[in-house]
């Protein structure tokens, strides 16, 4: 990836100006470093809202700016705000899979299934390989009812990375949907083995095991999901899971 670059524009004395470019460029890298880097979506955001705004970023730094923000967005739950940064590094980068599959995923939180489905398909055209996109393909695919879809989808992508824990829920949240709740439990407890914090999948494995009428083993599961995050019940039930058999 390139990185733009700007100029001092006045600094008096030679060994001014060397030591000031020297330090332009390291706040400069951090910068860029921070936006396509960092896992803080506060620091996300400030580091790639400069970049965006810098007349002299070049193409394809502006359009990685427009996504990395949009992911730090769509992680605070700004869906709209990461839409409208999604378009604009589609806009400049239409042959980035990954923008294509960010944009799905928050396409996916909004509930707009089918919408998000053309964006995994988008971006498997460009990335065939992207075992991410099965993962995620297949959990909109579940949300629209087309099961057996899901479940082609989400074991092709199991089968090109056998430990995404992305595509393990995926799968573990359609055999919940189908009522397998054995096969449910082996996929998260698969992806927890992996993502052990992830109150989703521990949400799924306390579900299914509630259905089967481990209430102890249920129990465990799902007050470390809402400790996690506690609308998490909320949410599981928005999307078709309850804690009551049917």
């Amino acid at each position: 990836m390139l990185l733009a670059r700007s100029h001092i524009r006045a600094v008096v004395g030679a060994f001014a100006l060397a030591n000031a470019a020297m330090s332009f460029a390291r706040s400069d890298d951090e910068l860029f470093r921070t936006c396509f880097n960092s896992t803080i979506p506060s620091q996300v955001l400030e580091s790639c809202s400069e970049i965006v705004k810098r007349p002299s970023t070049e193409q394809e730094d502006l359009a990685a700016a427009f996504k990395n923000r949009g992911v730090a967005y769509d992680d605070l739950g700004q869906y709209e705000l990461a839409m409208q940064d999604f378009d604009r590094a589609i806009a400049l980068n239409p042959r980035d899979w990954d923008v294509y599959n960010s944009r799905g995923g928050t396409r996916t939180a909004l509930r707009l299934y089918t919408e998000a489905v053309d964006d995994f398909n988008r971006a498997l055209g460009l990335n065939p390989l992207a075992y991410v996109v099965y993962g995620n393909r297949c959990f909109a695919k579940a949300l629209l009812g087309e099961h057996a879809a899901a479940l082609l989808d989400c074991d092709k992508g199991l089968r090109l990375k056998a430990d995404n824990p992305g595509g393990l829920a995926s799968r573990g949240f359609v055999k919940l949907l189908l009522k397998q709740y054995d096969a449910a439990i082996a996929d998260y407890d698969a992806a927890l083995r992996i993502r052990p914090d992830d109150p989703y999948s521990l949400y799924g494995r306390g579900a299914s095991k509630f259905r089967k009428g481990d209430l102890k083993g249920a129990d465990a599961d799902l007050v470390k999901a809402q400790g996690l995050r506690p609308d998490i019940a909320d949410y599981m039930a928005s999307i078709g899971i309850r804690l009551a058999a049917s």
